[in-house]
């Protein structure tokens, strides 16, 4: 009779383990496909390509960082307006700023080829234009083009300039 109770007691225990490794079995499943569900649904986190990945770290090595530099051009540049309407004159000062301490070098030695093309672009500008503000950061726009054009050109720099900013500008 002893025998009996102990192999009876054995299946009980045996199968208490059962059902509990049946509950995390389940469990294991309900979150598997949860996370599965998750992903499907949301279109998980597409990773770029190898080629993408590595553009990117080269771009990060490229960038120069670090405090911003100002560089000033100089004494103010006078231009007379080709489409003068109130005001025939167009006086400004420019201040660059960059990132590259290498671009203040640059800079200085192409110093007489950037005032010349900024004279040409002041000199189209129109007068009624430059008296908004869009007019005005147009204007800015164009002269940092113009200036990284100069820049680059010939040198391994890339957007040496980041922005030109006025520090006056004067219309007569």
């Amino acid at each position: 009779m002893a025998e009996g109770d102990e192999a009876t007691q054995e299946k009980k225990g045996g199968s208490k383990l059962v059902v509990i490794l049946l509950v995390v079995l389940i469990v294991v499943i309900l979150a598997v496909g949860a996370v599965v569900a998750t992903l499907l649904l949301t279109g998980g986190d597409k990773e770029p390509a190898g080629d993408e990945v590595a553009q990117e770290q080269v771009e990060e090595v490229e960038a120069p960082k670090g405090p911003p530099i100002t560089i000033p051009l100089g004494e103010p540049i006078t231009v007379n307006l080709s489409k003068p309407n109130d005001a025939n004159v167009l006086q400004v000062q420019l201040d660059m700023v960059t990132r590259d301490p290498k671009v203040q070098e640059h800079v200085k030695a192409l110093r007489s080829r950037i005032i010349n093309d900024v004279m040409l672009s002041l000199s189209e500008v129109d007068a009624a234009e430059l008296r908004t503000r869009e007019g005005k950061e147009a204007l800015q726009q164009t002269l940092t083009e113009d200036i990284n054009r100069i820049l680059e050109d010939g040198t391994e720099l890339e957007k040496p300039v980041e922005n030109v900013y006025f520090t006056r500008l004067l219309m007569q």
